[in-house]
Order: structure tokens, then sequence, then C-alpha cells
């Protein structure tokens, strides 16, 4: 199943990103400086990334999908993935609002960084190993050739839509992230 391999490929790379942001929690706790440049790196691949790109492809073509072919028999697990996709929107929001307080070392925005960054690592590694042994399974067994291929076209579309060099720029992105975090 094509479709559903994407999905779970795009989940390795969202994986280092939430590495990268651990280890810029780490930093922090232990009183050293992260640069204002990560995070805005960090938010604009939240953004970009996981949020368009990924939760996109999952959100209005997968989960449709199922809930079209299943008539509201998948409707509890979609919304609950629903809601934690926009509860990771809502930490990626404060996590961007408190960037510029962190910066200038105002101690109740980096308390409010440091929570949401803990919060939404949390949250996110949970999404995913949820999707990857719960849902992309259970999607896998439902959708047929035909249902795969749909998807396939569908994130053929997304990929025209960001460009086909958007997913080299997002490992980039995650790779510059992770070399201004690294103690070489």
């Amino acid at each position: 199943m094509k479709a559903i391999d994407t999905l779970a490929t795009e989940h390795g790379l969202i994986r280092r990103f939430l590495d990268t942001l651990a280890g810029a929690l780490d930093k922090i706790e232990h009183g050293e400086k992260v640069p204002k440049t990560f995070f805005q790196h960090a938010v604009l691949f939240s953004r970009e990334f996981v949020d368009k790109y990924h939760h996109f492809k999952e959100e209005l073509q997968m989960f449709t999908l199922l809930a079209q072919k299943h008539a509201g028999q998948f409707d509890a697990p979609i919304e609950a993935l629903r809601n934690q996709h926009e509860t990771g929107r809502n930490h990626v929001a404060a996590i961007d609002y408190a960037k510029e307080g962190y910066e200038s070392g105002q101690e109740a925005a980096t308390n409010d960084l440091l929570e949401h960054l803990a919060s939404y690592i949390s949250m996110l590694r949970q999404h995913i190993n949820r999707e990857d042994h719960r849902f992309y399974p259970l999607a896998f067994q439902l959708l047929d050739e035909d249902d795969t291929a749909r998807l396939m076209v569908e994130f053929e579309r997304v990929n025209e839509k960001f460009g086909a060099d958007f997913l080299d720029k997002s490992r980039d992105r995650v790779a510059k992230m992770a070399a201004l975090v690294s103690d070489d």
C-alpha cells in the first residue's frame, strides 16, 4: 500500500524533527541558549511539513476516504486523531508566540516555551505511534487497491503544489535545526 507507506515514511522525518526539538528542550533545561533561528525553523517545519503537507494528506484525504467508505464506523478514532492534530497546532502557535520572549530572556516566556515544547514532543510521538501501529494497519486492511491508487493521485497533487524539492528542503531544514543544537 504505497499511500500508507508514504505517510509512514513522512513520520520518519517528523520523528527526526521531534528529536531535534528534544535536544533543544534539553539544552534549555540545562541553562544553555538555543538560537531563535532554531525556533523559527521549527515553527515553519511544523506548519508547512507536518501540518499543511502531512496532516493534510491524512485529514482531508485518507480520513475522508475511510469515513466515506465505512459510513461513520471510524468517526471516533478519526476525530481523536484530528483533535491531536489541532492540539499540535495550538502548541506550535504557543511556541511561536513564546520564542521572542525567550530570546530576550523573559522567564515566563521561557517557561511557556519549555512547557509547550515538552507537550508537543510527547503528544506527537504518541500520536505517530498510534497511527503507525494501530490506525495505518487498519487502513491497510480497509482500503483496496483502487482506494490507495486514488490516494496516491491526491498525494501527487499535494507534491505538485509544494514543488518537487519540498521534501528535500524539509529534510534540510531538520538538518539545520539539528546542527543548531549539536554539541559538535
